[in-house]
Order: C-alpha cells, then sequence, then structure tokens
C-alpha cells in the first residue's frame, strides 16, 4: 500500500498537482476564518462518520450551499490542487510551521499548485464531487504536522456535533483588518466603563444581542446570588466604542461565565 501511494504521489508532482509541505515544527496556529464569505451563516457538523471525528462539514444554513464561494481561511501557498476518487475535487493550503487546511469535494478549483493566497482568496467552489461526497457541502480540515485537529476558527475551538443545525456561526472572512466578534445576549441594560467597574458610566449596552470582542477580570459585579469576575469589552449603543460591560448582564450560562451565545468561552483580551 505504501508503494501505491508512493506511486500516486509521483504522478502529482510529475503533473504538477502536488508541491511538497514546508519543513513542520510545533507553532501557533494562524487565526483561522471561516472558508465562506464575509457575514455568511453556515452550519456544521462533526459527525460520527468522520475518520478523525475533527474533520468538519459545513452548509449554508440558508441552503445556498452548492457553488458558494470556498475562500482561503488563512494566508499560505496551495501544494495540492487535483481531482481525487473519494474525495473529488481537492485544495491543500499549506501555512508554514506544518500547519495545513483542506477543502475537498469542490464542484470547481479556481487555484493552481504554487499559488500564493491570501486570507480570503476564493480557492473554488463548494460541490459535490467524489465517491464520499453524498451531497453538496464543504467538507474542511485543520492539521498539524499532519494530525487532523478539532477546527478553530478566529481562534475559538468548533464543537463537535454530531449534526446539522445544532451549531452555526457567521463567517468573519472578510478584506481587511480581521475583526474577531463573539455575539451574546442580555437580560437587561447594561452600563459600559472606559476601564471594568471604574466610575463614571460612559454610556450604556441596551438589551438585546450585541458582539463583544474579549473579557478581561475585574471588580465583581454581585446582585443576591449571582455574580460575575468578568468584564466584556464592546461598542456600547449609547457611547463610545471599546468600552468595558459586565458579563453579570449576559442572558444565558451561570456565575462567573462569559460565553457566547454557543457556548463558546469569549477570549482573554491582550
Amino acid at each position: 500500500m505504501k508503494l501505491i501511494r508512493l506511486a500516486v504521489l509521483a504522478v502529482l508532482v510529475a503533473a504538477g498537482l502536488y508541491a511538497a509541505p514546508t519543513s513542520a515544527s510545533a507553532a501557533d496556529p494562524p487565526i483561522f476564518q471561516m472558508p465562506v464569505p464575509c457575514g455568511e451563516t453556515w452550519t456544521m457538523s462533526t459527525h460520527s462518520g468522520h475518520n478523525p471525528r475533527e474533520k468538519l462539514d459545513l452548509i449554508n444554513r440558508s441552503g445556498r450551499t452548492h457553488g458558494a464561494p470556498t475562500l482561503a481561511s488563512a494566508a499560505g501557498t496551495v501544494t495540492v490542487s487535483a481531482y481525487v476518487t473519494d474525495a473529488g475535487n481537492m485544495v491543500v493550503i499549506d501555512h508554514g510551521d506544518g500547519w495545513q487546511t483542506r477543502y475537498l469535494h469542490l464542484d470547481t478549483r479556481t487555484v493552481a499548485v504554487g499559488t500564493t493566497v491570501a486570507l480570503g482568496t476564493q480557492i473554488g467552489t463548494v460541490g459535490n464531487t467524489g465517491t464520499n461526497s453524498s451531497g453538496s457541502h464543504l467538507h474542511y480540515e485543520q492539521k498539524l504536522n499532519g494530525t487532523v485537529l478539532q477546527p478553530k476558527f478566529r481562534g475559538v475551538q468548533v464543537p463537535q456535533k454530531t449534526a446539522y443545525f445544532e451549531y452555526w456561526e457567521t463567517s468573519e472572512n472578510c478584506s481587511g483588518p480581521v475583526a474577531t466578534k463573539f455575539w451574546v445576549d442580555t437580560f437587561q441594560d447594561g452600563p459600559g466603563y472606559a476601564s471594568p467597574g471604574v466610575n463614571p458610566s460612559t454610556g450604556t449596552l441596551k438589551k438585546g444581542t450585541s458582539y463583544v470582542y474579549c473579557r478581561v477580570e475585574g471588580p465583581v459585579v454581585r446582585v443576591g446570588d449571582s455574580y460575575n469576575k468578568w468584564w466584556l469589552k464592546t461598542d456600547l449603543d449609547v457611547g463610545p466604542a471599546n468600552q468595558y460591560v459586565s458579563a453579570f448582564h449576559l442572558a444565558h450560562w451561570g456565575n462567573d461565565e462569559a460565553k457566547d451565545n454557543w457556548g463558546r468561552d469569549i477570549k482573554n483580551c491582550t
């Protein structure tokens, strides 16, 4: 079997469909973004049919999946652009330091081996090619030194879900500076401050659904048996940007929790 794989690899190299990846070493990953256009919401599954489970399938939540643009989820160099029997049209991008992403079952491929791509570069379109595909979807993987890892978007790990529509995210694979936002629900208006809990208040984050950027520890807000030490950096509805509101106002979770609406820990501010 090893000889067969080496022979196939030699054919791909000769045809210009494969280039050797860069040398691998453990390193922090790129800040990967979703491999679909900015502002689109996609549901995703790491279903039990995958081996390993960390491989991710995505479909557009609105149903507009087939033919949708497939985008590079980080900058890198294309090392594979080929048709493979089980994977169909496949693109692999090497991001350096042992990090790769793989995009399978594409309807079309729009990049060649050796192409340098930026974050958000279109590399193909979503399709239903290959013997292992039973419907239009994007099969996506993040790998370090050849091992498939549970994917992270914006530095936050995607939870394992066995079926579509149990979890979804909205893409921030946008042109220009990468914005990192976490969407949260609040059960009441919350006062904002230039520094966590330091008077005077600078404005108000209104009750409802809002985005926040990150969290820091600060003065504990306590009412009865409820309390929270976390403060969320956000742009106020009334008042300036980049202010802090207590995570006490979050509508979900519990004491000393600072999670978004999908249960992911909001990242720490750096």
